[in-house]
């Protein structure tokens, strides 16, 4: 296989890798994986065994590393999510002062909700073993202000 074609194989791999779901990325390395592998061992064999050996050690690499990257970002993404939920005011959900010629009749921002947060214990119900974990329960949901509240000189 010529080295260009490895190069346009390599672009290739690159510029579609943004994919949406697990099955999708977990597609996308198996066959990125399996071009490479089969690519290195085309060149480091004289026989045509090792462009077979190759694409299949490459699909196995590349179909595994993909499963756990994906894992690894919608984990992120799920610790982001849950972090701006639970923590509205730090992300600036309050807005910010509007102009004066709004300020007569506009709220102001958004207060957001009051979050109660308990833990549970890891506990044995039955023959289940319950694990300890936390339960978040909206006390008051969240609302329209007219005046910036009071946070205790956090200002």
């Amino acid at each position: 296989m010529p080295k260009k074609h490895i190069v346009l194989l390599t672009a290739a791999a690159l510029l579609s890798s943004s994919c949406s779901s697990t099955r999708k990325s977990i597609a996308l390395g198996l066959a990125t994986g399996a071009g490479t592998g089969a690519a290195i061992g085309a060149f480091t064999s004289p026989h045509g065994k090792g462009a077979m050996t190759g694409l299949a050690v490459g699909a196995l690499v590349g179909g595994i590393a993909s499963y756990f990257i994906d894992k690894g970002l919608q984990d992120r993404d799920q610790n982001v999510r849950r972090d701006t939920l639970f923590n509205l005011e730090k992300h600036g959900v309050f807005g910010s002062e509007l102009p004066s010629s709004s300020k007569s009749s506009a709220p102001y921002g958004i207060a957001p909700a009051a979050v109660n947060e308990e833990y549970v214990d890891t506990h044995v119900e039955g023959t289940k073993l319950i694990e300890g974990h936390k339960i978040w329960t909206i006390q008051e949901n969240a609302h329209w202000m007219r005046e910036m509240p009071n946070r205790g000189g956090d200002l």
